[in-house]
């Protein structure tokens, strides 16, 4: 199960939008692959802050949860921001010949929001049986996902320079599969969906 966005970032649900912005900076530097950090951690307050730094998305979200933030998420989960990445100035951080912390700052955060992170809602008989699933990014790419047969909740597929665009190039297009349970699935799908548990023991 996904963990609350805002114990991710470490920060209480009345937070100001300056408040998540600093938690997020401070993490994300902390974390970041390039500096030793863990990657899985952060991806995830990487896709925490694409929720709670939108208030569109952060208002979906604390009314309804994770459902809410897919929702407003979608296919539409873009990226690209320059040098003002999430709202950030680096600018204020510049130091002489353009170097010093700005730079830094400004290489970390084009890095963090070049990796765009989506959600693909697919069958029971899709995930077990595997299918062939062609989608288009908001960035305008045609991709075509091969599920194989057996894939779980949560498996993701990595589609290299699909991501968002910055000065810099583009980064990664990451795409987890969620798979639908009707409310009245039939016995087929029953089926398969015990077939797909057993598979994952």
């Amino acid at each position: 199960m996904a963990r609350d966005f805002y114990e991710v970032l470490g920060v209480p649900r009345g937070a100001s939008d300056g408040e998540i912005k600093k938690a997020y900076r401070s993490k994300a530097h902390k974390l970041h692959p390039d500096k030793g950090g863990d990657k899985a951690a952060f991806q995830e307050i990487n896709e925490a802050y694409q929720v709670l730094g939108d208030k569109n998305k952060r208002a979906q979200y604390d009314q309804f949860g994770h459902a809410g933030a897919r929702a407003g998420a979608g296919f539409g989960s873009q990226s690209g921001f320059g040098s003002q990445a999430g709202g950030f100035d680096f600018s204020s951080f510049s130091g002489q010949g353009g170097g010093g912390f700005g730079s830094i700052f400004e290489d970390l955060f084009e890095s963090a929001f070049s990796q765009v992170q989506v959600q693909l809602a697919v069958s029971i008989p899709q995930a077990v049986l595997g299918d062939t699933v062609r989608f288009k990014t908001n960035f305008g790419d045609e991709i075509e996902l091969k599920i194989p047969p057996g894939t779980p909740e949560g498996a993701a597929f990595r589609f290299r320079g699909k991501g968002a665009q910055t000065r810099r190039g583009r980064g990664d297009l990451t795409v987890v599969i969620h798979i639908e349970i009707p409310k009245r699935p039939s016995r087929e799908e029953r089926d398969l969906y015990e077939q797909l548990r057993n598979l994952q023991r």
